[in-house]
């Protein structure tokens, strides 16, 4: 009598079990096949390829859903981490104690674990918050020992050379926040870059980080839009405030208008006294652009003495320059203007350039103020209507808050005038 065990008896079910179910699934496959192998070419095909593109299909579904969950995974341990690191840069950079940049190597090590491209995810951003609290620690041994010892140039260096345009342009950010230096040669290489955002990233990076030649780009026809100016601004304002380059130059003899609107509205932002005869000089462009941005800048330095010129050539200008004119004159505020202001009143049609005209005779002076409300009592209509709306405070204005900013501090404040976006002024366009 043969005696079988439990564990014998569960084997030999789980055996016959798998020969079954292989048995079946081969029949089907068989039977599958057999069916198939009597359908037409086309048919064949047609399955065929239904068959490999759900296979394709189920495989991509789930290497997004793979890929996905990583990053978001990799995204919260990036937070998670932050504050940490956070506080553990600025430890160092405000410690009476300088490490060398190994021990800060062997602390990171200790404190984080691996130096990773994880790890980087969170060291970038806490280091640009950091050095965005402590911008005098820039020049400090303490922080270019952080640099060195975490190898974050080299880390950043490393990720200009990859193909996807976005890491590039997040390196390129980084460098110009963390006022880190590469060699120009890893730089130039993407400054003539076919891809119109890489290139324009990489030039504006350039003016901030280069050692040799900063502004040689400013030679050169570069097409900027708005946000293009405001990123070369910035870097103008981190890098190169108290060594500016004179401006006067490119105004006159750049043969791009929108780089040349561009170094007016610097001339204007930085005071640069230097450049005011290029301003003088591109009056008379005849791109009407260039002569709003001019006249504009001139009204913004507050150039009394050209207050006269501006008036002269006030009729013979395009609307858009007409109001540059008359938003010139307000910054200027030399209470000379008053009598030219109301003439310009009664003489124009433009019912929104009216308006400018009269918010202006309004912000001027007390006499000015005393003449908007002689209009207040002499309008009808829709000039009533246009006076109503420039004494409702519930209406923006940039006027407005340039005059009650000048008032408050006894001078004007550029902050609050330079680069507006184009929808912030009438018919300007």
């Amino acid at each position: 009598m043969i005696l079988f065990s439990y564990a014998d008896i569960l084997q030999h079910i789980d055996s016959l079990l798998t020969e079954i179910s292989y048995s079946t699934s081969f029949q089907f496959i068989e039977q599958y096949w057999v069916t198939l192998s009597s359908f037409p070419l086309v048919i064949k095909t047609a399955f065929s390829i239904i068959f490999l593109s759900l296979i394709a299909t189920i495989i991509s579904i789930t290497t997004i859903f793979g890929i996905r969950g990583k990053k978001e995974r990799d995204s919260r341990l990036a937070m998670k981490l932050r504050p940490k690191m956070f506080a553990f840069f600025k430890n160092i950079l405000v410690s009476k104690d300088i490490y060398t940049d190994i021990e800060i190597c062997n602390m990171f090590l200790e404190t984080f674990g691996k130096l990773n491209n994880k790890a980087y995810e969170s060291i970038i951003p806490s280091l640009e918050d950091v050095v965005n609290d402590e911008k005098e620690q820039l020049k400090s041994i303490r922080y270019k020992n952080i640099i060195k010892g975490l190898k974050i140039d080299i880390f950043l260096e490393k990720k200009l050379d990859y193909a996807d345009t976005r890491t590039r342009l997040n390196a390129f950010h980084s460098l110009s926040r963390l006022e880190l230096t590469i060699s120009d040669s890893k730089m130039l290489l993407h400054t003539y870059s076919k891809n119109d955002s890489l290139r324009k990233e990489s030039r504006a990076s350039y003016v901030g980080v280069s050692n040799n030649d900063p502004f040689k780009f400013f030679n050169q026809v570069n097409d900027l839009n708005h946000w293009d100016q405001i990123n070369l601004m910035q870097q103008l304002e981190l890098h190169h405030k108290d060594n500016l380059p004179n401006f006067s130059k490119w105004i006159v003899y750049s043969e791009d208008p929108t780089q040349t609107v561009f170094f007016i509205r610097m001339v204007s932002h930085f005071k640069q006294s230097n450049s005011v005869s290029a301003l003088i000089e591109v009056l008379d462009n005849p791109n009407h652009n260039i002569r709003v941005e001019a006249i504009l800048a001139i009204g913004k330095m507050q150039l009394k003495h050209l207050e006269p010129r501006l008036m002269d050539m006030y009729y013979h200008q395009p609307l858009s320059c007409q109001n540059a004119i008359i938003e010139a004159l307000a910054y200027i505020n030399s209470g000379e203007a008053l009598d030219f202001l109301t003439k310009a009143y009664d003489d124009i049609n433009d019912f929104d350039a009216k308006r400018l005209i009269a918010e202006v005779i309004y912000l001027y002076n007390e006499e000015g103020r005393e003449y908007f409300d002689l209009l207040l009592k002499k309008e009808r209509g829709f000039n009533y209507l246009t006076l109503e709306h420039v004494i409702n405070p519930l209406i923006p204005s940039v006027l407005r808050n340039y005059v009650n900013a000048r008032n408050s501090r006894g001078k004007t404040s550029p902050e609050t005038i330079e680069l507006l976006p184009d929808t912030t002024r009438i018919n300007l366009a």
